[in-house]
């Protein structure tokens, strides 16, 4: 006996600790882990990292350029053949130059260049920051899906196991007094609890497809706990201010206003390649030949070289209006992505007032239908009323509960909704900042 017992306690020691060690996560986890994970969030972050290269590209055309060459030559014959005074074809040649050449004046396309490497670098990064709100927003969505499906379960269980209870009293009454009426009470009461058994399926299955959809998001596993937040605060600001605060805070039109600084950049590089070119070179040149020849030695130069385009065929000028009407383009998208932003934030004020509205009518008639289930309960265990008045006053409690908490989960998500269309989702809390802005 003491063998057996010794072996059931060993197991249940050993999965004890893994169980009591099991930490819920909250909603800042699940964005920290999506920030950390996500492979959206990933990509972003190759590009950030590709923009911040090619300002350090654009950096070193500012730096003088040093090349060397080299190379050895052996000829079919000497010129002239049987030598002489001065030879001008060896037999054998060796050079090497090493060579150093300073850009003095590019029409200022080199600076604007390096300019514009920063401007896309710094466009990717709000980029960068606009889809990690997206990815954000869509962890919150999958969230509050996961508490709310799951509260579902349970509002669907509870009601099934009421309308069993008050079906086996409905059987009861019906197997005492055999009459067309109990006997279509008893009917009802059946079809009532398979309905409600249907329905506890769907939200079962809703249930498991939300922590899916949660765990692909942030790979947090799907059998994990989950916490429910503390309800987010209403916005205090007027719409116009709400639409102030998203033409300030959103990185896609810091990020389309900066897009219009690079094309007005990209007018300067493409003038500056059309004006003269004036560069200094310096360098030095060593020659060894067999037989030796008179331009063999140390050789050290320096001067400057010019170039200047006498004839293009029109090029400049066809540059110049591509990159001017990319100009215009760029002004056209960020007014346009003005008036965009501007009806996000409105649509997405709309639906947080009537789901917030909608939350109070639904909250006042699961009260209402609370309280009724409640007088129809006492009404019936008294014998004043039929066991199907109860099971409709059930039926009324769960469709109420049901909406009450629909609502109460659609008004959470239509707040980070309404935080994601002024561009403030991620950037009021301390410790999600961090996390949000760690890769950049």
């Amino acid at each position: 006996m003491p063998i057996r017992l010794l072996c059931i306690l060993i197991p249940l020691l050993l999965v004890s600790p893994a169980i009591s060690n099991e930490k819920p996560f909250t909603l800042d986890d699940a964005y920290h882990a999506a920030l950390t994970t996500n492979e959206i969030v990933k990509i972003g972050e190759e590009d950030v990292l590709q923009a911040k290269s090619r300002v350090d590209q654009a950096l070193t055309y500012l730096f003088p350029r040093v090349t060397a060459r080299g190379g050895f030559t052996r000829y079919n014959e000497m010129l002239p053949p049987e030598g002489g005074a001065f030879i001008f074809q060896p037999r054998e040649q060796t050079q090497a130059v090493v060579e150093l050449n300073q850009p003095l004046f590019t029409g200022g396309r080199t600076m604007a260049a390096y300019r514009y490497a920063k401007t896309q670098s710094t466009m990717m990064q709000k980029q960068f920051s606009a889809s990690q709100q997206d990815v954000l927003l869509n962890v919150g969505n999958a969230y509050f899906e996961v508490l709310k499906s799951k509260r579902l379960v349970d509002v669907s269980r509870d009601s099934l196991s009421r309308m069993e209870q008050y079906k086996k009293v409905t059987e009861r009454v019906a197997s005492t007094r055999k009459t067309k009426a109990t006997a279509s009470d008893l009917l009802r009461a059946r079809t009532l609890v398979s309905q409600s058994e249907v329905l506890l399926l769907v939200a079962e299955d809703r249930f498991m497809i939300a922590r899916q959809r949660l765990s692909l998001l942030t790979r947090i596993p799907e059998n994990s706990v989950f916490t429910e937040p503390d309800p987010q605060p209403l916005p205090g600001n007027t719409l116009e201010q709400l639409k102030q605060t998203a033409l300030a805070s959103r990185d896609e039109y810091a990020r389309s206003r900066l897009n219009q600084t690079a094309a007005k950049e990209a007018i300067t590089i493409v003038k500056g390649g059309h004006w003269p070119q004036l560069s200094a070179v310096g360098g030095f040149q060593y020659t060894d030949s067999y037989p030796a020849t008179g331009l063999d030695g140390r050789n050290y130069y320096a001067g400057l070289r010019l170039q200047i385009s006498l004839f293009e065929g029109g090029l400049m000028r066809a540059e110049m209006s591509e990159a001017r009407s990319r100009y215009r383009q760029a002004e056209l998208a960020t007014e346009q992505l003005r008036r965009s932003i501007e009806q996000d934030v409105t649509e997405a004020y709309i639906v947080l007032q009537t789901q917030t509205t909608v939350l109070e009518r639904t909250k006042q008639q699961y009260t209402d239908a609370n309280e009724n289930f409640r007088t129809i309960a006492a009404l019936f265990n008294e014998g004043l009323i039929s066991s199907l008045a109860v099971i409709d006053a059930q039926q009324a409690l769960f469709v109420s509960e049901r909406e009450y908490v629909n609502a109460l989960y659609d008004q959470q998500i239509a707040i980070l909704r309404l935080q994601r269309a002024t561009g403030l989702l991620g950037k009021n809390t301390k410790s999600l900042n961090e996390g949000f802005h760690a890769s950049s």
